[in-house]
């Protein structure tokens, strides 16, 4: 652990770290913070995601909906929008809670939103997974050590 990390944890801020990844899927091009997460429910299925402070809720790619085993009303026409990469989505809206699993520390369980964009059966979902401010930052404490690649996470 760094010095920094060790003053966040004995100042009560953090209760854990992870390491985290500065690229997403071997894109070099623009660095990111990535961490690996997993829902509650589904603790082996770690998907990653980045780190997103300007995304109100957190997205994930439609195909990992089933896997993560998230729910709403089968009969549910999609009530929400959200702008991703400058077009307009519809889709809707869940909640699970996500596992901050910690390299250094404890653990930490997490009620996040996600917004499930609504594709067709022809339609190739390629966008990122991201970890939205409204529906996930928000609702805990972190810090960034950039230099180690580190976050530092705790509850509010």
């Amino acid at each position: 652990m760094t010095r920094f990390g060790s003053l966040l944890f004995n100042a009560g801020f953090a209760i854990g770290a992870m390491h985290y990844e500065d690229h997403y899927l071997g894109d070099d091009r623009q660095n990111r913070m990535v961490l690996s997460i997993a829902p509650e429910r589904r603790a082996f299925a770690d998907v990653d995601m980045i780190v997103d402070s300007g995304a109100p809720w957190c997205l994930i790619n439609p195909e990992f909906y089933d896997a993560w085993g998230l729910e709403f009303e089968k009969d549910y026409e999609p009530a929400h929008a959200m702008w991703i990469r400058g077009m307009r989505w519809l889709g809707h809206l869940t909640r699970t809670n996500l596992i901050l699993k910690a390299d250094d520390g404890e653990s930490l369980i997490v009620a996040a939103t996600f917004f499930i964009p609504a594709i067709q059966s022809f339609e190739i979902w390629n966008y990122p997974n991201f970890l939205g401010l409204d529906g996930f930052l928000n609702r805990i404490r972190y810090a960034v050590d950039p230099a180690e690649n580190v976050f530092y996470f705790g509850p509010l």
